[in-house]
């Protein structure tokens, strides 16, 4: 792959989760899916044959992802309240996370993060990005690098704890697909974490 599709992809990041976060014209949900699938489409045409690769389904993969997402949720309820005694804006910042909670049924919401947005970015920020950036600047930098792009598109939003818990949460499922190399167990704890923090035991 060329350089500049590399680094085209990479930059349509900012726009896209600055019309998902910040603009937002029509439902957050919808917006979101259809931005999230649509990197991932892209990625998946950039090289179809590396990226079906990686999306080999292990038995052990199922496990690996739920015990990870079990493990981050830990995490976050941990975080959250050190987070809420230490910083005033915290208790705001998570709250306003669950704003766009309200706009669809919870069935519908869970659909779109089970079928389109947790896979998706899986598929663009694991499966694309830090593959790809493996391969220039070897394994471990291409995961830091991915992980930290990951959190700090998330700028854009002026959430602060967003930005950690994509930081935290990017940490793992990147730790994921490094480890393993293989983009299930990464696209099922993101799907399980997901459904839990926002429809099932949420935070806020």
């Amino acid at each position: 792959m060329s350089r500049t599709v590399l680094a085209g992809l990479t930059a349509a990041t900012i726009p896209v989760w600055i019309v998902v976060f910040v603009w937002t014209p029509v439902n957050f949900w919808y917006v979101m899916a259809l931005g999230t699938g649509g990197l991932a489409v892209a990625a998946t045409l950039t090289n179809p044959a590396a990226m079906g690769k990686r999306l080999r389904l292990r038995p052990t993969d199922i496990a690996i992802g739920l015990l990870s997402a079990a493990v981050l949720y830990v995490l976050f309820v941990i975080g959250r309240e050190f987070a809420t005694r230490i910083l005033p804006f915290a208790a705001g910042q998570i709250g306003a996370v669950y704003d766009n909670k309200t706009l669809l049924a919870p069935g519908t919401i869970g659909l779109l993060i089970g079928i389109v947005i947790g896979p998706g970015e899986e598929l663009f920020w694991r499966g694309f990005l830090q593959r790809e950036l493996g391969g220039r600047v070897g394994a471990w930098r291409a995961y830091v690098f991915a992980t930290l792009l990951y959190g700090l598109v998330h700028v854009f939003t002026g959430n602060l704890m967003l930005v950690v818990a994509a930081l935290v949460a990017g940490t793992v499922w990147g730790w994921l697909f490094l480890e393993y190399g293989r983009l299930w167990p990464g696209i099922i704890s993101h799907v399980a974490w997901d459904l839990t923090v926002f429809l099932w035991l949420p935070l806020a």
